[in-house]
């Protein structure tokens, strides 16, 4: 794909190890059925209008419908959800991802009852750029649970921010 040094990549590697990131669930819906991804890729853009960005790997199975959904949710994890952060991050488990916590209905993306916080998004545009896709969305709803206490990953670990 490039000819990127693979020094570079190793090290680039190793320093985004240091980089705590918050844990989202992104998720959406398309024909009837509720899909979802682990991502930490996920930044605030602008507040007008109120705006974010999620970066999907373009080998996920969920990246194609991604391109083509009207809406997407985030869902930032809280520090008691790391088995969630988990579940939609190893494929087998696929069949358990929607069991109980979410939102029932597939009108809108699912959202997560109790997390951190949930963000819709309308998508307006998306671009590709190496091995992932930058999604941008501007938020329509935003719902957040009292106690702030996110699901953090830094250096290949889940944790708290308030450990």
């Amino acid at each position: 794909m490039s000819e990127t040094d693979p020094s570079a990549v190793e090290s680039f590697r190793a320093a985004m190890r240091r980089v705590a990131s918050t844990v989202n669930v992104i998720t959406i819906c398309v024909g009837g059925e509720r899909m979802g991804i682990t991502a930490t890729a996920m930044s605030s853009l602008a507040m007008d209008p109120p705006s974010l960005l999620v970066c999907i790997n373009r080998f996920s199975a969920m990246h194609g419908s991604m391109e083509d959904v009207s809406h997407f949710c985030v869902n930032v994890l809280h520090r008691d959800q790391e088995n969630i952060a988990r579940m939609f991050a190893d494929r087998r488990q696929h069949a358990l991802r929607f069991l109980s916590g979410w939102t029932e209905d597939c009108v809108r993306p699912p959202r997560l009852i109790d997390a951190q916080a949930s963000i819709v998004c309308r998508r307006i545009d998306h671009h590709r750029f190496g091995t992932h896709s930058i999604f941008i969305g501007v938020v329509e709803d935003a719902q957040v649970r009292e106690e702030v206490n996110p699901l953090v990953y830094v250096d290949g670990q889940y944790g708290g921010a308030v450990d």
